[in-house]
């Protein structure tokens, strides 16, 4: 099996973003056990009749999507059983637009391993540790701010002041 994984992720500005433009994970099945993985950025859904014609499988991803290989590790077995069943075939009057045929749930796990990878937990929210319990470790205070407080002490406790 040949599966080749193209990680540079087209880049997405958060302008894009929010004017409507989008990532998609795609597979193209080249047939007898090859395939390409790769992300593109579109303006608009794509046409699956149209994609089909290229042997290319799509599912959108969200704006934060900047992990391509992470991403194929975790679909992995879903995706080897998608390139294996591939079989890449010549359009014909009763199947004029798809140019492979694949097992769709074999695709249907490889997009609920995307969905289910992107809703993970971030690292960063992984690594915040918890506060710490106890006592707070005090502060230096600037000199200024001592003696201020040393002051502030003295008055409440009706003792005088000296300057």
């Amino acid at each position: 099996m040949d599966i080749q994984i193209d990680s540079q992720l087209p880049a997405l500005t958060q302008v894009q973003a929010l004017t409507g433009w989008r990532r998609e994970f795609c597979v193209e099945l080249l047939g007898d056990g090859r395939a390409r993985i790769f992300t593109r950025m579109v303006i608009s859904s794509s046409r699956k009749a149209a994609e089909l014609q290229h042997g290319v499988l799509f599912h959108p991803v969200g704006a934060g999507f900047n992990d391509l290989r992470s991403c194929v590790k975790v679909a992995a077995a879903a995706l080897r059983d998608l390139v294996a069943s591939a079989t890449r075939q010549q359009p014909c009057r009763a199947n004029l637009f798809a140019a492979v045929v694949y097992d769709q749930r074999a695709w249907e796990r490889v997009m609920d391993a995307l969905d289910q990878w992107q809703r993970r937990p971030h690292a960063a929210a992984r690594c915040v540790a918890a506060a710490p319990q106890g006592p707070r470790p005090t502060l230096r205070q600037l000199p200024i701010l001592a003696r201020r407080a040393a002051q502030v002490q003295h008055a409440r406790a009706g003792s005088p002041t000296h300057h």
